[in-house]
């Protein structure tokens, strides 16, 4: 077939050029990849140090047999090895065999956190073994702003002889821009547990059984980082800061239960949790937890106020539905302002 000596000339010109083109890009990115991977390595050794001197300051460290790094792309950037964060007193700590922080080929602002799925708790003098299949942990950061978004998810949890849990899920995001003022939302916050069954080597008075936990609540007030995270937390405190609880909704039978509130700290930095509650079968878990936790003294006081104002939702129901307040500080349990326990 005839060709055209014109077009022979041309193609392979077009095609030397697209080459050098695809080279020049290739090379581009991975500049970019290492330069990213560089960065990145740098930010996250500095956190490090500020999360271990966070912890020191809290009476828990870290220790590993052996730290890795990598400033290839293709690799995670730091990997540990019998990876474990203890308390300092030697009465708590969490061991896992690998630990990894990895992060995007380009983009060195969305952080892995894995972990291997043989992991350990140990408290209380002694050790739980602990089989997490599944933990998924993102983190995405931005260079300004700091920490942007919080993604935690899990499944098929077993800490042997203390509980398992079917699936877990954190997701958190920030809420404001950079000049947010001192007391407005910051960070909007779910955190759902599902299907978590207490071992039967614990003595507790309730069922085992939790069918599901979740709420939905935002930090109100703006954390401006400082050296440590506890100096953060505590400007935050001094500020005013609080957590709004929009919704908290328990499941664990006999015991439904629906709340919002707030979650502040007076003056001593101790947390003081307030909540408007509707539930059913509240009185019913008070019952369960007579003389094993709560007093009954104050238990017979709160029921003769929280008969006043039960009913049934529905003329079915199994058990009355009533509104109450619920109070919860360092010194004492209270509901209609009554104490049921006291620390």
């Amino acid at each position: 077939m005839f060709k055209p000596k014109f077009l022979s000339k041309v193609f392979p010109r077009t095609s030397t050029i697209a080459s050098f083109v695809a080279a020049f890009v290739f090379v581009l990115l991975c500049i970019f990849a290492f330069m990213q991977r560089s960065f990145g390595l740098n930010l996250i050794n500095k956190e490090i140090l500020k999360i271990q001197e966070s912890l020191l300051n809290a009476g828990w460290d870290i220790a590993y047999d052996k730290a890795e790094t990598s400033s290839f792309p293709l690799f995670a950037p730091v990997k540990f090895s019998n990876f474990r964060i203890y308390a300092l007193d030697g009465s708590k700590e969490w061991k896992t065999e690998e630990f990894e922080i990895d992060m995007d080929l380009f983009d060195c602002g969305h952080i892995e956190l894995k972990t291997a799925r043989e992991q350990s708790f140990t408290f209380g003098g002694k050790i739980y073994p602990a089989d997490i299949p599944v933990l998924n942990i993102d983190l995405t950061f931005d260079r300004e702003l700091g920490l942007k978004s919080a993604d935690v998810e899990g499944t098929g949890w077993n800490i042997q002889d203390l509980v398992t849990v079917d699936s877990f899920r954190l997701a958190s995001q920030r809420m404001a821009p950079l000049n947010i003022s001192e007391l407005t939302p910051f960070f909007e916050n779910h955190i759902e547990i599902k299907g978590a069954k207490i071992s039967g080597q614990i003595d507790f008075p309730l069922r085992k059984k939790i069918n599901r936990i979740y709420t939905n609540a935002n930090i109100i007030g703006m954390m401006s980082a400082k050296q440590t995270y506890n100096e953060t937390l505590a400007a935050w405190m001094r500020l005013g800061g609080v957590i709004d609880i929009k919704k908290l909704i328990v499941e664990w039978a006999p015991l439904t239960l629906v709340a919002h509130g707030d979650l502040y700290f007076n003056d001593k930095s101790e947390p003081v949790l307030h909540l408007n509650t509707s539930s059913k079968g509240l009185e019913e878990t008070m019952d369960m937890l007579q003389d094993n936790f709560l007093e009954r003294k104050g238990i017979f006081v709160a029921k003769i106020l929280l008969n006043n104002k039960s009913f049934k939702l529905n003329p079915d129901d199994k058990y009355y539905t009533v509104t109450t307040p619920i109070n919860i500080n360092s010194n004492q349990i209270l509901i209609e302002n009554i104490p049921l326990k006291t620390f």
